[in-house]
């Protein structure tokens, strides 16, 4: 778990625009159905935007409605994935 967070403290721009890019569409994905908390036309837009990570979890939604965590357990995955491939993304761009 330590060295979880030390790469986490070495990587902080990184894990900022993953967490947003991945909140951003999980909020989205929770967002679709009518009876939704925030349901609204943005929803589609943020689908859109964020759709890459949230392809799997709009899959499931559309699936299966009632239940979201299973939404938030794929969407956490998505989240390390992309924080690890954006961190090396980020990381070879300020080596070079």
């Amino acid at each position: 778990m330590n060295n979880f967070l030390k790469i986490i403290e070495n990587r902080k721009l990184a894990f900022k625009i993953s967490f947003f890019y991945v909140l951003l569409g999980t909020l989205s994905v929770c967002s679709i159905y009518p009876k939704d908390l925030f349901y609204g036309e943005w929803s589609l837009y943020g689908l859109i935007i964020t759709f890459p990570v949230s392809i799997i979890s709009f899959g499931y939604r559309y699936a299966e409605s009632d239940l979201l965590y299973p939404v938030f357990i794929i969407q956490l995955v998505m989240f390390i994935l992309s924080f690890f491939v954006l961190s090396l993304v980020l990381k070879d761009k300020n080596n070079k």
